[in-house]
């Protein structure tokens, strides 16, 4: 996510007319270090935003690059590193995949970085496809279609399209007929960033928000305290939110939404509780010791759902022995990342399946 929002924010400040390629890894067959999903930015300089790689493919992507911003057409390149020991990609890479990257000229109002920027200030998810290899004309390479939108030679992109929205998949490419010529089509499922809610502006939260921002998470610091909340404190924070010392806060919470009740006081802690354990947030995090947090829900006295409940984590964080503000802060981060991505937290080298879910 911090990669997008460093995309966003670099083709934003182009001169009007001014294009720049935008690279997308499109497909992966076996290993890779980038995931489809994966994105650069080259501008016409040669400055780069984001990687498709662990660093072993940016140099050639950069050159060919140049032809399609020269040319306007897109295009997809395909790396093999799955040959032998001597082979150009496959040299000290450590992956064994076939990668396909889709290389497209943009600019600030191009279509697909329309798209993009929607995710974010919507916060809806977006759901497309975009062709990757073509024998039609009227379908080229590149050739975006987005939700809802039909085309005459893909009867069936409209409901493909549906039933690709209502799978828990993020990428999937279908290859398909259209008057005995072929094509290949790669859909696309863009999500918002998680949303953190940190409650208390105490001296421990800076590191929490830098850690955040740091993963290109939207974070905002809710504290009733003004003074607490200043841009020079927080200067990687999305948003500072000025609470009212008695009244409940509301909040816009979406299932990317995570809450660290950290406010080091028990009672501002315990009136947030509630509220948070009944929002779509689906992490629920509280500092201290586990009694403190016990203490609370027996004096709230209601009677919350499984599901509620299973989104409290008491004490917040992973248990790395962290014991200064900067290590917390990495607990709790590395925590709301594997509740997020259905992980436990465990040393990688006992991972019995892939690193990354593969179908």
């Amino acid at each position: 996510m911090k990669e997008i929002r460093e995309i966003l924010k670099k083709i934003s400040s182009l001169p009007a007319g001014e294009k720049a390629v935008l690279a997308t890894v499109v497909d992966l067959k076996g290993s890779g270090y980038r995931l489809p999903g994966a994105r650069m930015l080259i501008k016409a300089n040669g400055d780069t935003t984001g990687t498709v790689s662990g660093g072993c493919l940016e140099a050639d992507v950069l050159e060919r690059a140049k032809r399609v911003l020269e040319t306007g057409v897109a295009e997809v390149f395909k790396y093999d590193t799955t040959a032998d020991e001597n082979s150009v990609f496959s040299l000290n890479m450590g992956c064994r995949g076939v990668l396909r990257i889709l290389m497209e000229a943009v600019s600030a109002n191009s279509k697909t970085i329309a798209a993009i920027r929607s995710v974010y200030k919507k916060r809806k998810p977006y759901f497309g496809a975009v062709v990757i290899r073509s024998e039609v004309d009227s379908l080229p390479v590149g050739r975006r279609i987005g939700n809802g939108e039909s085309l005459e030679e893909l009867p069936s992109i409209g409901d493909d399209l549906r039933t690709f929205a209502d799978s828990r998949s993020n990428y999937e490419t279908i290859a398909c007929e259209v008057s005995q010529k072929f094509i290949e089509v790669a859909f696309e499922r863009i999500v918002p960033p998680v949303q953190l809610y940190i409650f208390g502006a105490g001296a421990d939260a800076v590191p929490l928000v830098d850690a955040a921002h740091a993963l290109g998470w939207e974070v905002k610091v809710c504290d009733h305290r003004p003074a607490f909340l200043t841009k020079e404190r927080f200067p990687n924070c999305d948003e500072l939110v000025k609470l009212d010392r008695d009244a409940a806060p509301e909040w816009e919470v979406d299932d990317l939404t995570a809450f660290v009740l950290m406010n080091h006081n028990y009672d501002r802690d315990k009136s947030m509780l509630t509220g948070a354990l009944r929002s779509k947030a689906f992490y629920v995090g509280a500092l201290g010791p586990k009694r403190r947090t016990q203490q609370m829900m027996e004096e709230l006295g209601k009677p919350f759902a499984d599901v509620e409940l299973s989104r409290l984590r008491a004490p917040s964080g992973l248990d790395i022995g962290g014991d200064t503000p900067e290590a917390i802060a990495i607990s709790i981060v590395a925590e709301i990342q594997s509740v997020l991505k259905h992980r436990n937290g465990g040393p990688l080298r006992d991972r019995q399946a892939p690193i990354y879910d593969r179908k």
